[in-house]
């Protein structure tokens, strides 16, 4: 899988967010479409990769699925990818890249993916879209 050979980068991160959208629509035939919606269909399939996978098997879909996250904020709520480094997130973060929010906010979509497969229902990506742009979450969410 040439994708994923990309380091991750600002530059890239779109791209290795893009590599989810295939392997949902191919294994629960669904079409992300980088809408907040969205990340309710990824929520659900994260709990279901959560039942009979290890991490370190995930790692690769994990990050892109994370880069799908931020690519999200990217789109509908005006952030933008930077290094964990700029953003002085560079100890704490899972990963090199990172989202900084309009507001000068950084956070880590990445390392919210991994908390959200190690640990469950509590780190709800739906959740965590609306804490970072102010939007309530959907009914449900």
């Amino acid at each position: 899988n040439r994708g994923m050979s990309l380091v991750p980068s600002p530059g890239n991160a779109a791209e290795i967010a893009a590599l989810v959208v295939p392997f949902v629509e191919q294994n629960y035939g669904v079409q992300l479409d980088y809408s907040a919606e969205s990340l309710r269909t990824l929520d659900g399939i994260v709990d279901d990769l959560r039942r009979d996978q290890r991490c370190e098997a995930l790692q690769t879909l994990l990050f892109s699925m994370g880069c799908y996250v931020g690519e999200v904020l990217v789109r509908q709520a005006g952030a933008r990818w930077r290094s964990t480094q700029e953003l002085g997130m560079g100890s704490v973060a899972s990963s090199p890249i990172a989202v900084e929010m309009p507001d000068g906010r950084g956070c880590n979509p990445v390392g919210r993916v991994y908390r959200r497969f190690q640990k469950g229902r509590e780190d709800s990506l739906p959740v965590f879209f609306a804490a970072m742009t102010g939007a309530s979450a959907a009914p449900g969410a």
